[in-house]
Protein backbone atom coordinates (compact mmCIF):
# COMPACT_ATOMS: atom_id res chain seq x y z
CA UNK A 1 0.00 0.00 0.00
CA UNK A 2 1.49 3.66 -0.72
CA UNK A 3 2.39 5.93 1.80
CA UNK A 4 -0.67 8.01 0.77
CA UNK A 5 -3.16 5.47 1.12
CA UNK A 6 -1.64 4.41 4.66
CA UNK A 7 -2.32 7.98 6.14
CA UNK A 8 -5.79 7.55 4.31
CA UNK A 9 -6.71 4.82 6.22
CA UNK A 10 -4.96 5.76 9.55
CA UNK A 11 -7.49 9.32 8.88
CA UNK A 12 -10.44 6.63 8.17
CA UNK A 13 -9.67 5.04 11.57
CA UNK A 14 -9.03 7.61 13.54
CA UNK A 15 -12.26 9.67 12.42
CA UNK A 16 -14.58 6.59 13.10
CA UNK A 17 -12.89 6.69 16.62
CA UNK A 18 -13.53 10.54 17.42
CA UNK A 19 -17.04 10.05 16.16
CA UNK A 20 -17.73 7.41 18.41
CA UNK A 21 -16.11 9.23 21.25
CA UNK A 22 -18.16 12.31 20.60
CA UNK A 23 -21.37 10.49 19.83
CA UNK A 24 -21.40 8.22 22.61
CA UNK A 25 -19.74 10.13 25.48
CA UNK A 26 -21.64 9.93 28.51
CA UNK A 27 -21.28 13.17 31.09
CA UNK A 28 -22.09 10.68 33.88
CA UNK A 29 -19.68 8.35 32.41
CA UNK A 30 -22.90 5.42 31.71
CA UNK A 31 -22.98 2.95 29.29
CA UNK A 32 -25.70 3.43 27.35
CA UNK A 33 -28.75 0.94 26.53
CA UNK A 34 -28.79 0.81 23.24
CA UNK A 35 -27.36 2.76 20.22
CA UNK A 36 -29.64 2.96 17.21
CA UNK A 37 -27.77 3.26 14.13
CA UNK A 38 -24.77 3.64 15.73
CA UNK A 39 -24.82 -0.09 16.52
CA UNK A 40 -23.83 -0.67 12.95
CA UNK A 41 -20.68 1.31 12.85
CA UNK A 42 -18.96 -1.96 14.29
CA UNK A 43 -19.30 -4.52 11.86
CA UNK A 44 -19.04 -1.90 8.52
CA UNK A 45 -16.10 -0.36 10.02
CA UNK A 46 -14.47 -3.91 10.05
CA UNK A 47 -15.63 -4.73 6.78
CA UNK A 48 -15.19 -2.05 4.79
CA UNK A 49 -11.17 -1.73 6.39
CA UNK A 50 -10.94 -5.56 5.57
CA UNK A 51 -11.69 -4.98 1.98
CA UNK A 52 -9.56 -1.91 1.95
CA UNK A 53 -6.47 -3.12 3.30
CA UNK A 54 -6.80 -6.56 2.38
CA UNK A 55 -5.59 -6.79 6.61
CA UNK A 56 -8.39 -8.74 8.61
CA UNK A 57 -6.96 -9.10 11.36
CA UNK A 58 -6.17 -5.33 12.29
CA UNK A 59 -9.69 -4.27 10.71
CA UNK A 60 -11.70 -7.25 13.14
CA UNK A 61 -9.65 -5.26 15.92
CA UNK A 62 -10.52 -1.52 14.70
CA UNK A 63 -13.85 -2.98 14.45
CA UNK A 64 -13.52 -4.39 17.78
CA UNK A 65 -12.47 -1.49 19.10
CA UNK A 66 -14.99 0.96 18.00
CA UNK A 67 -17.72 -1.25 19.93
CA UNK A 68 -15.86 -1.26 22.72
CA UNK A 69 -15.18 2.93 22.93
CA UNK A 70 -19.29 2.69 22.51
CA UNK A 71 -19.30 0.08 25.46
CA UNK A 72 -16.71 2.25 27.38
CA UNK A 73 -19.31 5.54 27.27
CA UNK A 74 -17.19 6.92 24.85
CA UNK A 75 -13.65 6.27 26.66
CA UNK A 76 -11.42 5.57 23.42
CA UNK A 77 -8.73 3.84 25.90
CA UNK A 78 -11.17 2.14 27.92
CA UNK A 79 -12.73 0.76 24.96
CA UNK A 80 -9.04 -0.39 23.87
CA UNK A 81 -9.14 -2.33 26.72
CA UNK A 82 -12.13 -3.98 26.92
CA UNK A 83 -11.95 -5.06 23.04
CA UNK A 84 -8.70 -7.18 24.34
CA UNK A 85 -10.96 -8.19 27.23
CA UNK A 86 -13.65 -9.65 25.11
CA UNK A 87 -10.81 -10.88 23.02
CA UNK A 88 -9.57 -13.10 25.51
CA UNK A 89 -13.26 -13.99 26.87
CA UNK A 90 -14.33 -15.53 23.89
CA UNK A 91 -10.95 -16.70 23.64
CA UNK A 92 -12.06 -19.12 27.24
CA UNK A 93 -15.34 -19.82 25.94
CA UNK A 94 -15.20 -24.15 25.78
CA UNK A 95 -16.33 -24.25 22.38
CA UNK A 96 -14.50 -21.34 20.98
CA UNK A 97 -11.20 -23.54 23.28
CA UNK A 98 -12.06 -26.79 21.04
CA UNK A 99 -12.47 -24.93 18.02
CA UNK A 100 -9.32 -24.02 18.17
CA UNK A 101 -7.57 -26.35 18.78
CA UNK A 102 -9.49 -28.66 16.50
CA UNK A 103 -8.47 -25.73 13.15
CA UNK A 104 -4.75 -26.49 14.69
CA UNK A 105 -4.38 -30.53 15.18
CA UNK A 106 -6.36 -30.75 11.72
CA UNK A 107 -3.72 -28.36 10.47
CA UNK A 108 -1.14 -30.80 12.32
CA UNK A 109 -2.97 -33.95 10.75
CA UNK A 110 -2.50 -32.35 7.47
CA UNK A 111 1.17 -31.90 7.78
CA UNK A 112 1.68 -35.51 9.13
CA UNK A 113 -0.17 -37.03 6.36
CA UNK A 114 2.11 -34.80 4.03
CA UNK A 115 4.63 -36.01 5.37
CA UNK A 116 3.70 -39.69 5.20
CA UNK A 117 2.97 -39.13 1.36
CA UNK A 118 -0.63 -40.22 1.81
CA UNK A 119 -1.57 -36.77 0.64
CA UNK A 120 0.53 -37.82 -2.55
CA UNK A 121 -0.98 -41.44 -2.80
CA UNK A 122 -4.33 -39.79 -3.04
CA UNK A 123 -3.69 -36.90 -5.58
CA UNK A 124 -1.97 -39.29 -8.05
CA UNK A 125 -4.53 -41.53 -7.76
CA UNK A 126 -7.37 -39.60 -8.31
CA UNK A 127 -5.49 -37.41 -10.86
CA UNK A 128 -5.38 -40.34 -12.60
CA UNK A 129 -9.05 -40.76 -13.10
CA UNK A 130 -9.95 -37.38 -13.04
CA UNK A 131 -8.57 -35.97 -16.67
CA UNK A 132 -10.66 -32.80 -16.71
CA UNK A 133 -11.16 -29.56 -14.20
CA UNK A 134 -14.86 -29.61 -14.35
CA UNK A 135 -14.16 -33.37 -12.92
CA UNK A 136 -12.33 -32.26 -10.57
CA UNK A 137 -14.63 -29.55 -9.39
CA UNK A 138 -17.43 -31.87 -9.16
CA UNK A 139 -15.64 -33.99 -6.80
CA UNK A 140 -14.93 -31.93 -5.01
CA UNK A 141 -18.86 -30.61 -4.74
CA UNK A 142 -20.06 -34.54 -4.54
CA UNK A 143 -17.17 -34.93 -1.07
CA UNK A 144 -19.22 -31.44 0.27
CA UNK A 145 -22.37 -33.08 -0.24
CA UNK A 146 -21.36 -36.75 1.41
CA UNK A 147 -19.78 -34.64 4.07
CA UNK A 148 -23.36 -32.69 5.45
CA UNK A 149 -23.75 -33.18 9.03
CA UNK A 150 -21.28 -30.82 9.88
CA UNK A 151 -20.65 -27.84 8.37
CA UNK A 152 -17.14 -27.40 10.21
CA UNK A 153 -15.87 -30.82 9.33
CA UNK A 154 -17.19 -30.33 5.78
CA UNK A 155 -14.34 -27.52 5.63
CA UNK A 156 -12.23 -29.44 7.07
CA UNK A 157 -11.93 -32.51 5.52
CA UNK A 158 -12.90 -31.39 2.04
CA UNK A 159 -10.93 -28.21 2.23
CA UNK A 160 -7.42 -29.80 3.16
CA UNK A 161 -8.40 -33.32 0.94
CA UNK A 162 -9.14 -32.03 -2.11
CA UNK A 163 -6.92 -28.92 -2.38
CA UNK A 164 -4.09 -31.03 -4.18
CA UNK A 165 -6.39 -32.43 -7.00
CA UNK A 166 -7.87 -28.74 -7.30
CA UNK A 167 -4.14 -27.17 -7.42
CA UNK A 168 -2.92 -29.93 -10.05
CA UNK A 169 -6.25 -29.22 -12.44
CA UNK A 170 -4.66 -25.34 -11.43
CA UNK A 171 -8.69 -24.36 -10.43
CA UNK A 172 -7.99 -20.90 -8.41
CA UNK A 173 -8.15 -20.76 -4.93
CA UNK A 174 -10.64 -18.58 -5.08
CA UNK A 175 -13.24 -20.66 -7.03
CA UNK A 176 -11.52 -23.57 -5.15
CA UNK A 177 -13.01 -21.91 -1.68
CA UNK A 178 -16.14 -20.82 -2.80
CA UNK A 179 -17.33 -24.61 -3.81
CA UNK A 180 -16.12 -25.48 -0.52
CA UNK A 181 -18.09 -22.95 1.24
CA UNK A 182 -21.13 -23.71 -0.65
CA UNK A 183 -21.38 -27.44 0.69
CA UNK A 184 -20.90 -26.23 3.83
CA UNK A 185 -23.32 -23.95 5.90
CA UNK A 186 -26.10 -23.96 3.24
CA UNK A 187 -25.97 -28.26 3.21
CA UNK A 188 -26.18 -28.69 6.69
CA UNK A 189 -29.17 -26.29 7.27
CA UNK A 190 -30.95 -28.39 4.74
CA UNK A 191 -30.00 -32.07 5.56
CA UNK A 192 -32.52 -33.17 7.67
CA UNK A 193 -29.73 -35.11 9.73
CA UNK A 194 -26.87 -32.63 11.35
CA UNK A 195 -25.67 -30.94 14.19
CA UNK A 196 -27.62 -27.71 13.24
CA UNK A 197 -31.24 -29.44 13.58
CA UNK A 198 -31.55 -29.44 17.55
CA UNK A 199 -30.48 -25.77 17.85
CA UNK A 200 -32.94 -25.10 14.70
CA UNK A 201 -35.74 -27.32 16.17
CA UNK A 202 -35.04 -26.12 19.56
CA UNK A 203 -36.04 -21.94 18.50
CA UNK A 204 -39.05 -23.18 16.95
CA UNK A 205 -40.62 -25.29 19.58
CA UNK A 206 -39.71 -22.56 21.94
CA UNK A 207 -41.84 -20.66 20.18
CA UNK A 208 -44.61 -22.91 19.62
CA UNK A 209 -44.73 -23.58 23.48
CA UNK A 210 -45.33 -19.37 24.38
CA UNK A 211 -47.66 -19.45 21.68
CA UNK A 212 -49.42 -22.53 22.69
CA UNK A 213 -48.81 -24.18 19.09
CA UNK A 214 -49.78 -28.11 19.62
CA UNK A 215 -47.54 -28.65 15.88
CA UNK A 216 -44.20 -30.81 16.27
CA UNK A 217 -40.88 -28.48 16.03
CA UNK A 218 -39.07 -31.15 13.97
CA UNK A 219 -41.86 -31.86 11.35
CA UNK A 220 -42.28 -27.62 11.11
CA UNK A 221 -38.74 -27.72 10.09
CA UNK A 222 -38.76 -30.53 8.26
CA UNK A 223 -41.68 -28.80 5.79
CA UNK A 224 -39.93 -25.58 6.40
CA UNK A 225 -36.78 -27.04 3.83
CA UNK A 226 -38.79 -25.96 0.53
CA UNK A 227 -38.86 -22.63 1.95
CA UNK A 228 -34.75 -22.41 2.70
CA UNK A 229 -34.52 -21.14 -0.64
CA UNK A 230 -31.37 -19.56 -0.55
CA UNK A 231 -29.83 -22.03 0.60
CA UNK A 232 -31.27 -24.57 -2.15
CA UNK A 233 -30.39 -21.87 -4.67
CA UNK A 234 -26.86 -21.46 -3.46
CA UNK A 235 -26.61 -24.88 -4.16
CA UNK A 236 -28.39 -25.11 -7.87
CA UNK A 237 -26.33 -22.42 -8.96
CA UNK A 238 -23.17 -23.93 -7.80
CA UNK A 239 -24.04 -26.83 -9.76
CA UNK A 240 -24.63 -24.85 -13.21
CA UNK A 241 -21.32 -23.15 -12.45
CA UNK A 242 -19.42 -26.02 -12.26
CA UNK A 243 -20.90 -27.74 -15.48
CA UNK A 244 -21.56 -24.30 -17.66
CA UNK A 245 -17.78 -23.04 -16.93
CA UNK A 246 -18.82 -19.96 -16.73
CA UNK A 247 -17.73 -17.51 -14.35
CA UNK A 248 -18.28 -13.41 -13.63
CA UNK A 249 -16.32 -10.53 -11.89
CA UNK A 250 -13.58 -11.29 -10.03
CA UNK A 251 -13.78 -15.03 -10.12
CA UNK A 252 -13.76 -14.88 -14.13
CA UNK A 253 -10.68 -13.19 -12.97
CA UNK A 254 -9.05 -15.49 -10.65
CA UNK A 255 -10.31 -18.87 -12.91
CA UNK A 256 -8.52 -17.34 -16.01
CA UNK A 257 -5.39 -16.08 -13.94
CA UNK A 258 -4.70 -19.65 -13.02
CA UNK A 259 -5.73 -21.44 -16.24
CA UNK A 260 -3.49 -19.43 -18.13
CA UNK A 261 -0.83 -18.70 -15.86
CA UNK A 262 -0.84 -21.45 -13.25
CA UNK A 263 -0.90 -18.74 -10.60
CA UNK A 264 -3.48 -20.43 -8.05
CA UNK A 265 -3.50 -17.03 -5.88
CA UNK A 266 -3.07 -13.60 -7.25
CA UNK A 267 0.57 -11.88 -6.49
CA UNK A 268 0.79 -10.44 -3.21
CA UNK A 269 -2.00 -13.06 -1.80
CA UNK A 270 -1.87 -14.10 1.42
CA UNK A 271 -3.47 -17.15 2.20
CA UNK A 272 -4.25 -18.52 5.74
CA UNK A 273 -2.43 -21.66 4.99
CA UNK A 274 0.35 -23.21 3.49
CA UNK A 275 0.75 -26.79 3.03
CA UNK A 276 3.39 -26.16 0.37
CA UNK A 277 6.43 -26.17 2.51
CA UNK A 278 9.66 -27.88 1.25
CA UNK A 279 9.68 -29.30 5.56
CA UNK A 280 6.32 -30.91 4.46
CA UNK A 281 7.54 -32.92 1.60
CA UNK A 282 7.72 -36.48 1.84
CA UNK A 283 11.03 -37.93 1.58
CA UNK A 284 11.95 -39.30 -1.95
CA UNK A 285 12.14 -43.06 -0.97
CA UNK A 286 8.62 -42.45 0.65
CA UNK A 287 6.01 -45.13 -0.45
CA UNK A 288 2.81 -43.11 -1.77
CA UNK A 289 0.13 -45.99 -0.70
CA UNK A 290 -3.55 -45.32 -0.75
CA UNK A 291 -4.38 -46.66 2.29
CA UNK A 292 -1.99 -44.13 3.84
CA UNK A 293 -4.85 -41.19 3.09
CA UNK A 294 -7.84 -43.39 3.64
CA UNK A 295 -7.15 -44.53 6.96
CA UNK A 296 -6.59 -40.87 8.06
CA UNK A 297 -9.52 -39.94 7.10
CA UNK A 298 -11.80 -42.62 7.75
CA UNK A 299 -10.63 -42.84 11.36
CA UNK A 300 -11.40 -38.71 11.00
CA UNK A 301 -15.15 -39.13 9.49
CA UNK A 302 -15.62 -42.57 11.65
CA UNK A 303 -14.48 -40.81 14.82
CA UNK A 304 -16.25 -37.46 14.67
CA UNK A 305 -19.63 -39.36 13.09
CA UNK A 306 -19.42 -41.91 16.32
CA UNK A 307 -18.72 -39.43 18.89
CA UNK A 308 -21.37 -36.64 17.73
CA UNK A 309 -23.63 -39.63 17.94
CA UNK A 310 -22.38 -40.67 21.65
CA UNK A 311 -22.54 -36.79 22.78
CA UNK A 312 -26.31 -36.92 21.35
CA UNK A 313 -27.00 -39.58 23.92
CA UNK A 314 -27.43 -42.70 21.30
CA UNK A 315 -28.08 -45.43 21.17
CA UNK A 316 -30.42 -44.67 23.20
CA UNK A 317 -31.67 -41.86 21.93
CA UNK A 318 -32.85 -42.45 17.64
CA UNK A 319 -30.04 -41.59 15.22
CA UNK A 320 -31.89 -38.18 14.15
CA UNK A 321 -32.38 -37.09 17.95
CA UNK A 322 -28.77 -38.15 18.79
CA UNK A 323 -27.53 -36.35 15.92
CA UNK A 324 -29.48 -33.15 16.72
CA UNK A 325 -28.23 -32.82 20.36
CA UNK A 326 -25.11 -33.76 20.02
CA UNK A 327 -22.16 -31.80 21.02
CA UNK A 328 -19.94 -31.12 17.71
CA UNK A 329 -17.26 -28.96 19.17
CA UNK A 330 -16.91 -32.13 21.50
CA UNK A 331 -16.77 -34.70 18.72
CA UNK A 332 -14.69 -32.64 16.43
CA UNK A 333 -11.43 -32.09 18.98
CA UNK A 334 -11.57 -35.42 20.18
CA UNK A 335 -12.05 -36.64 16.59
CA UNK A 336 -9.06 -35.01 15.34
CA UNK A 337 -6.67 -36.04 18.40
CA UNK A 338 -7.95 -39.52 17.80
CA UNK A 339 -7.78 -39.46 14.21
CA UNK A 340 -4.16 -37.76 14.58
CA UNK A 341 -2.95 -40.47 16.99
CA UNK A 342 -3.80 -43.18 14.88
CA UNK A 343 -2.10 -41.71 11.85
CA UNK A 344 1.02 -41.08 13.36
CA UNK A 345 1.11 -44.71 15.17
CA UNK A 346 0.13 -46.08 11.57
CA UNK A 347 2.74 -44.45 9.69
CA UNK A 348 5.38 -45.28 12.17
CA UNK A 349 4.42 -49.20 11.91
CA UNK A 350 5.20 -49.03 8.27
CA UNK A 351 8.44 -47.11 8.42
CA UNK A 352 7.27 -44.50 6.02
CA UNK A 353 9.17 -41.94 8.20
CA UNK A 354 11.04 -41.43 11.95
CA UNK A 355 8.99 -40.35 14.57
CA UNK A 356 11.04 -37.67 14.49
CA UNK A 357 10.05 -36.01 10.81
CA UNK A 358 6.78 -37.38 11.72
CA UNK A 359 5.85 -34.74 14.69
CA UNK A 360 7.76 -32.19 12.87
CA UNK A 361 5.21 -32.30 10.16
CA UNK A 362 2.59 -31.62 12.81
CA UNK A 363 4.29 -29.08 14.23
CA UNK A 364 4.49 -27.49 10.41
CA UNK A 365 1.37 -28.16 9.85
CA UNK A 366 0.17 -26.08 12.56
CA UNK A 367 2.09 -23.20 11.89
CA UNK A 368 0.97 -22.92 8.24
CA UNK A 369 -2.84 -22.77 10.08
CA UNK A 370 -1.91 -20.52 12.82
CA UNK A 371 -2.75 -17.00 10.75
CA UNK A 372 -6.12 -18.45 10.13
CA UNK A 373 -6.92 -19.61 13.81
CA UNK A 374 -6.13 -15.84 14.60
CA UNK A 375 -8.62 -14.77 12.45
CA UNK A 376 -11.14 -17.18 13.28
CA UNK A 377 -10.18 -15.69 17.63
CA UNK A 378 -10.96 -11.96 16.31
CA UNK A 379 -14.02 -12.67 14.09
CA UNK A 380 -15.63 -14.04 17.41
CA UNK A 381 -14.09 -11.25 19.43
CA UNK A 382 -16.40 -8.47 17.03
CA UNK A 383 -19.06 -10.97 16.88
CA UNK A 384 -19.69 -10.74 20.40
CA UNK A 385 -18.75 -7.16 21.02
CA UNK A 386 -21.45 -6.32 18.53
CA UNK A 387 -23.81 -8.26 20.20
CA UNK A 388 -24.01 -6.05 23.35
CA UNK A 389 -23.83 -2.65 21.32
CA UNK A 390 -27.31 -4.28 19.86
CA UNK A 391 -26.89 -4.24 16.06
CA UNK A 392 -28.64 -7.13 15.42
CA UNK A 393 -32.11 -6.03 17.40
CA UNK A 394 -31.26 -2.59 15.76
CA UNK A 395 -31.82 -4.12 12.55
CA UNK A 396 -34.71 -6.35 13.59
CA UNK A 397 -36.52 -2.65 14.68
CA UNK A 398 -36.01 -1.48 11.83
CA UNK A 399 -37.88 -3.89 9.56
CA UNK A 400 -40.96 -4.47 11.75
CA UNK A 401 -44.33 -2.89 11.01
CA UNK A 402 -45.19 -5.37 8.53
CA UNK A 403 -48.85 -6.48 9.53
CA UNK A 404 -49.57 -8.26 6.53
CA UNK A 405 -48.79 -12.35 7.24
CA UNK A 406 -47.91 -12.82 3.34
CA UNK A 407 -45.07 -10.50 3.04
CA UNK A 408 -43.58 -11.38 6.66
CA UNK A 409 -41.39 -14.19 4.93
CA UNK A 410 -39.69 -12.20 2.51
CA UNK A 411 -38.90 -9.10 5.37
CA UNK A 412 -37.45 -11.87 7.49
CA UNK A 413 -34.88 -12.16 4.81
CA UNK A 414 -34.26 -9.22 4.26
CA UNK A 415 -33.85 -8.88 7.76
CA UNK A 416 -32.17 -11.97 8.52
CA UNK A 417 -29.51 -11.95 5.56
CA UNK A 418 -28.65 -8.35 6.87
CA UNK A 419 -28.10 -9.36 10.23
CA UNK A 420 -25.99 -12.44 9.48
CA UNK A 421 -24.00 -10.64 7.21
CA UNK A 422 -23.48 -7.93 9.35
CA UNK A 423 -22.81 -10.17 12.67
CA UNK A 424 -21.10 -13.16 10.60
CA UNK A 425 -23.46 -15.45 12.72
CA UNK A 426 -26.02 -17.89 11.73
CA UNK A 427 -27.34 -19.11 15.03
CA UNK A 428 -26.93 -15.64 16.87
CA UNK A 429 -29.16 -14.40 13.69
CA UNK A 430 -31.42 -17.42 14.51
CA UNK A 431 -31.96 -16.82 17.75
CA UNK A 432 -32.80 -13.08 17.27
CA UNK A 433 -35.44 -13.25 14.40
CA UNK A 434 -37.36 -16.15 15.65
CA UNK A 435 -38.71 -14.81 18.61
CA UNK A 436 -39.75 -11.99 16.90
CA UNK A 437 -41.37 -13.31 13.74
CA UNK A 438 -43.25 -16.14 15.01
CA UNK A 439 -45.51 -14.20 17.32
CA UNK A 440 -45.57 -11.68 14.41
CA UNK A 441 -46.89 -14.06 11.74
CA UNK A 442 -48.92 -15.75 14.54
CA UNK A 443 -50.80 -12.99 15.58
CA UNK A 444 -51.43 -10.97 12.13
CA UNK A 445 -52.59 -14.56 10.66
CA UNK A 446 -54.97 -14.77 13.69
CA UNK A 447 -56.23 -11.11 13.01
CA UNK A 448 -56.66 -11.12 9.43
CA UNK A 449 -58.75 -14.89 9.93
CA UNK A 450 -56.03 -17.09 8.42
CA UNK A 451 -54.33 -20.38 9.71
CA UNK A 452 -51.06 -19.06 11.22
CA UNK A 453 -49.48 -22.31 9.78
CA UNK A 454 -49.74 -20.80 6.58
CA UNK A 455 -47.21 -18.24 6.50
CA UNK A 456 -45.32 -20.01 9.82
CA UNK A 457 -43.74 -22.36 7.57
CA UNK A 458 -42.58 -20.24 4.94
CA UNK A 459 -41.55 -17.73 7.33
CA UNK A 460 -39.94 -20.30 9.61
CA UNK A 461 -37.68 -20.97 6.40
CA UNK A 462 -37.01 -17.46 5.54
CA UNK A 463 -35.56 -17.23 9.23
CA UNK A 464 -33.10 -20.25 8.43
CA UNK A 465 -32.28 -18.61 4.71
CA UNK A 466 -31.37 -15.29 5.88
CA UNK A 467 -29.36 -16.89 8.83
CA UNK A 468 -27.54 -18.61 6.01
CA UNK A 469 -26.46 -15.95 4.12
CA UNK A 470 -24.45 -14.31 5.84
CA UNK A 471 -22.94 -17.68 7.69
CA UNK A 472 -21.75 -18.36 3.40
CA UNK A 473 -20.47 -14.73 2.45
CA UNK A 474 -19.60 -13.06 5.76
CA UNK A 475 -16.10 -11.33 6.11
CA UNK A 476 -16.40 -12.25 9.86
CA UNK A 477 -18.58 -15.10 9.50
CA UNK A 478 -16.79 -18.61 11.15
CA UNK A 479 -17.05 -20.59 8.59
CA UNK A 480 -16.35 -18.22 5.56
CA UNK A 481 -13.12 -17.92 7.27
CA UNK A 482 -12.43 -21.64 8.05
CA UNK A 483 -13.05 -22.21 4.36
CA UNK A 484 -10.35 -19.72 3.66
CA UNK A 485 -8.10 -21.08 5.80
CA UNK A 486 -8.33 -25.21 4.73
CA UNK A 487 -8.47 -24.43 1.00
CA UNK A 488 -5.43 -21.95 1.38
CA UNK A 489 -7.03 -19.21 0.27
CA UNK A 490 -6.95 -15.53 0.16
CA UNK A 491 -9.63 -14.44 2.74
CA UNK A 492 -10.87 -11.55 1.30
CA UNK A 493 -10.00 -12.69 -2.08
CA UNK A 494 -12.33 -15.58 -1.41
CA UNK A 495 -15.10 -13.11 0.42
CA UNK A 496 -15.05 -10.50 -3.26
CA UNK A 497 -14.92 -13.16 -5.61
CA UNK A 498 -17.89 -15.31 -3.91
CA UNK A 499 -20.19 -12.52 -3.50
CA UNK A 500 -21.38 -11.49 -5.98
CA UNK A 501 -22.19 -15.45 -6.36
CA UNK A 502 -24.30 -15.36 -3.24
CA UNK A 503 -26.21 -12.27 -4.11
CA UNK A 504 -27.32 -13.44 -7.01
CA UNK A 505 -29.06 -16.26 -4.85
CA UNK A 506 -30.12 -14.30 -2.44
CA UNK A 507 -31.93 -11.90 -5.71
CA UNK A 508 -33.42 -15.27 -7.18
CA UNK A 509 -34.51 -16.12 -3.00
CA UNK A 510 -36.37 -12.76 -2.93
CA UNK A 511 -38.44 -13.95 -5.96
CA UNK A 512 -39.05 -17.17 -4.53
CA UNK A 513 -39.86 -15.13 -1.30
CA UNK A 514 -42.47 -13.20 -3.70
CA UNK A 515 -43.87 -16.48 -4.83
CA UNK A 516 -44.54 -17.07 -1.27
CA UNK A 517 -46.22 -13.77 -0.85
CA UNK A 518 -48.57 -14.93 -4.28
CA UNK A 519 -49.78 -17.85 -2.88
CA UNK A 520 -47.69 -19.96 -5.43
CA UNK A 521 -46.98 -23.64 -4.55
CA UNK A 522 -43.35 -24.37 -3.12
CA UNK A 523 -42.01 -25.93 -6.21
CA UNK A 524 -43.21 -23.32 -8.80
CA UNK A 525 -41.10 -20.65 -5.98
CA UNK A 526 -37.82 -22.85 -6.28
CA UNK A 527 -38.32 -22.64 -9.78
CA UNK A 528 -38.96 -18.89 -9.90
CA UNK A 529 -35.74 -18.76 -7.59
CA UNK A 530 -33.79 -20.96 -9.93
CA UNK A 531 -34.58 -19.19 -13.04
CA UNK A 532 -33.91 -15.74 -11.88
CA UNK A 533 -30.81 -16.79 -10.34
CA UNK A 534 -29.57 -18.60 -13.31
CA UNK A 535 -30.64 -16.55 -16.09
CA UNK A 536 -28.63 -13.56 -14.23
CA UNK A 537 -25.88 -15.46 -13.83
CA UNK A 538 -25.94 -16.41 -17.72
CA UNK A 539 -25.81 -12.52 -18.68
CA UNK A 540 -23.40 -11.70 -16.01
CA UNK A 541 -21.31 -14.56 -17.04
CA UNK A 542 -18.24 -15.32 -19.40
CA UNK A 543 -16.77 -18.76 -20.58
CA UNK A 544 -13.80 -19.05 -18.66
CA UNK A 545 -12.08 -20.37 -21.49
CA UNK A 546 -12.74 -18.52 -24.93
CA UNK A 547 -11.36 -18.73 -28.14
CA UNK A 548 -8.92 -21.36 -27.12
CA UNK A 549 -5.72 -20.98 -25.03
CA UNK A 550 -3.81 -18.91 -26.99
CA UNK A 551 -6.51 -16.61 -27.21
CA UNK A 552 -6.89 -16.44 -23.59
CA UNK A 553 -3.45 -15.55 -22.85
CA UNK A 554 -3.07 -12.88 -25.06
CA UNK A 555 -6.58 -11.35 -23.82
CA UNK A 556 -5.18 -11.88 -20.26
CA UNK A 557 -2.09 -10.14 -21.07
CA UNK A 558 -3.66 -7.13 -23.08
Amino acid sequence: MQLKGKWKIIGIIVFVLLLTTIVTASPGGEARTHYGMLSLLPPIVAILLAIMTKEVIPSLFIGLWVAGTMLASGNPIVGFGKSVETLWENLGDPWSARIVLTSLTMGGLVGVMRVGGGIDAVVQWITSRIKTVKGAMIATQLAGFIIFFEDYVNTLVVGTTMGPINDKHKISKEKFSYIVDSTAAPIACIAGISSWIAYMVGQIGSQFTQLDISYSPYLAYFRSIPFIIYNIIALVLLTYVILSQRDMGPMLAAERRARSTGKLLRDGAQPLINMNKDELKPEENCPKRLINFILPLASLIGLILVLMLTTGGWPKESFATAMGESSSSVALVWGSFGALVITILFYWAQGVAPLKRLFSGYIQGMQSIFVGTLILIFAWGIGAAIKQVGTAAFIVGATEGILSPQFIPIITFIAGALISFSTGTSYGTMAVLMPIVAPLVHGTSISAGMDPMTFMIPTIGAVFAGAVFGDHCSPISDTTIMSSMFTGADHIDHVNSQAPYALLAAVGALGGYIGVAIGLPAVVNLIIAAGITLGLFRVLSKPIMEHGQEQLKSNINS
